[in-house]
């Protein structure tokens, strides 16, 4: 529903709840990522709320940074990953409550920029909640580009698909609806966390007895979320968005705090 690819939610819960060690349990949700946004996507696809001309172009940027990530995952700390982690969920919280204060829909409408009206990048999609048809711009492309770049090695660092960032990117800096970020969000992740899986499963990340339930377990609740997200308004998916973040956020920080 979020758009996060589950990962933001998974990585905390493995650690927190079963005492899986961090590098263990991104190793688990990076695979479960790829299994989440395929399940999603083929839904929002259909629903033709995927702006896929919008995914691909900002995929060239998040995949080069998910590769990035994955590679600094061996060198980088527990405590360090915690608090990197904790701070990306703060900020995506933060933009999109300093937003959403001032809007009565989930978004700001922008025109399309020069780069996004020179590659068509703009859509538009029906909300079934408003029964209107929604028509959409572009703004910010470059700005975008740069986030969903940086979106990518966080994914690759903490195996969580980058959605806590993607879909703020989208809809705070670009103009992006909320649902259409999300749901291109969930068709960006699963090529951003195929990248960086294979760099997690060569340092033997990915435990096949953690792995394997949680993959299962989160396919699940992609098809459920997928077909929710029809009867949910985008301001409601937005509060959803920014509570959990924050709390995820606050105690990722504070257990890496706690480490050093």
């Amino acid at each position: 529903m979020l758009g996060l690819g589950g990962g933001t939610i998974l990585v905390p819960l493995l650690i927190f709840l079963l005492g899986v060690p961090i590098h263990i349990a991104s190793g688990a949700s990076i695979v479960a990522v790829v299994a989440t946004s395929s399940a999603a996507a083929i839904s929002y696809v259909r629903d033709e709320m995927t702006n896929m001309r919008l995914g691909m172009f900002l995929e060239l940027a998040t995949t080069l940074g998910a590769v990035t990530g994955a590679f600094l995952v061996s060198v980088v700390s527990e405590s360090t990953l915690r608090v990197i982690f904790g701070l990306s969920l703060l900020y995506a919280s933060g933009t999109m409550y300093l937003q959403s204060r001032r809007m009565e829909r989930s978004w700001a409408h922008r025109p399309n920029d020069a780069l996004a009206d020179r590659l068509e990048l703009g859509g538009s999609y029906f909300d079934s909640t408003r029964n209107e048809t929604i028509t959409y711009g572009v703004g910010n492309t470059p700005k975008t580009m740069v986030v969903s770049y940086f979106a990518g090695i966080v994914s690759g660092l903490l195996g969580i698909g980058g959605g806590g960032i993607k879909v703020p990117a989208m809809n705070s800096i670009a103009g992006i609806p909320m649902k259409v970020a999300v749901a291109t969000s969930n068709f960006m992740i699963g090529v951003t966390a195929a990248a960086s899986a294979f760099v997690y499963l060569r340092h033997g990340y990915c435990n096949a007895f953690v792995t394997a339930p949680v993959v299962l377990g989160a396919l699940l609740g992609a098809f459920v979320g997928a077909r929710l997200i029809r009867h949910v308004r985008g301001v409601d998916i937005k509060r959803m968005f920014v509570f959990i973040l924050l709390v995820l956020g606050l105690r990722m920080i504070l257990s890496g705090v706690w480490l050093v």
